[in-house]
């Protein structure tokens, strides 16, 4: 098998990424059993292609193989960027460099749930990358249509805009929408086999409670309103003299509450009391075993990560290991 690879690497000498990618499955398509996974590396000073193959075999470990021709460029060379690449952009004539405008966007690190979908991301790629998802031309087009149905761009003129304004061109437009269905097929396939056992196991996380909300001006209104409550008043008819306050009754899942039955009243947030009318137990429905999909997803990332190595570059505080 290790020969074959290293015969597919030769052959990749001069090649584009995209037919890259198809020479590696035929290789997949040789060797079932086998996990192949493809980096490559433009190098900005001459725009020649480098290309490296991880092969990992399950419980063997992880193979790396490189090769590089006698006319490559030298490895002194190797990572020179271009002045210009240091930018991002350049407004009448004014650069913005790109360590700059990270600067600039570091408060977003307290932003957990950037941070998350940034290395979910990371890691879905990485999969798709050792276990390709096949597409076929008529799926991305239904797929674009999708996208365009779902954000108003129902006319070619409006689909222009919306794409200049990003400055995108079709190509890039059917890759982005490309990727998302890829990622999609990869959930599919994760989650696979393993949602009816999480549902069954933890079906009570996934019930539905109906309650009243009842969000305050300020905690401290919150406080006195709880304290009152506790001493036998009426949460409706508390809530209908307070000034300020705002009743909603809503389902919620069960899982807001917590271990609260009907009749109880609970503080989800400093400024906001929930009184629990009802709970019902969960049922597999479609809208469930969306909510199911996505916490079984959500696991494997987490598996994911913490086996992962990730390296953050962002500002001037080392991220690694922290977030």
């Amino acid at each position: 098998m290790v020969p074959d690879a290293l015969e597919t690497l030769r052959g990749l000498d001069g090649v584009d990424p995209s037919e890259a990618q198809e020479r590696l499955r035929e290789l997949r398509e040789r060797h079932p059993g086998v996990r192949f996974r493809l980096l490559w590396q433009r190098e900005d000073y001459d725009d020649s292609l480098h290309y490296d193959l991880l092969i990992k075999r399950p419980g063997e470990g992880t193979v790396s193989l490189s090769w590089c021709p006698d006319r490559a460029l030298p490895w002194p060379l190797r990572g020179v960027q271009r002045a210009g690449e240091m930018l991002l952009l350049r407004i009448d004539g004014v650069g913005v460099k790109v360590v700059d405008a990270v600067a600039w966007l570091d408060f977003l690190w307290d932003e957990a749930r950037l941070v998350d979908r940034i290395v979910a991301a990371a890691l879905v790629q990485a999969e798709m990358e050792e276990a390709p998802v096949e597409l076929s031309d008529d799926e991305i087009q239904e797929a674009v249509d999708a996208f365009r149905r779902a954000r108003g761009l129902l006319t070619a003129e409006r689909m222009r805009e919306w794409m200049d304004r990003r400055s995108l061109t079709v190509v890039d437009l059917q890759e982005l929408v490309a990727g998302e269905v890829a990622a999609a097929r990869v959930r599919e396939r994760v989650t696979a086999g393993r949602v009816e056992p999480y549902f069954e196991e933890h079906r009570e996380e996934f019930g539905t409670a109906r309650v009243a909300r009842l969000t305050f001006p300020d905690s401290e209104a919150a406080r006195r309103a709880a304290a009152e409550i506790d001493a036998g008043a009426s949460f409706f008819a508390l809530a209908e003299r307070t000034r300020g306050a705002r009743l909603v009754v809503e389902d919620v899942p069960a899982g807001e509450i917590g271990t609260a039955r009907p009749g109880d009243v609970v503080s989800p947030a400093p400024d906001v009391l929930l009184k629990v009318i009802s709970v019902a137990g969960a049922e597999l429905d479609a809208d469930t075993r969306r909510r199911v999909e996505r916490r079984v997803f959500d696991l494997w990332i987490d598996e994911r990560r913490r086996a992962a190595k990730i390296e953050w570059f962002w500002g001037t505080t080392a991220r690694t290991g922290t977030l």
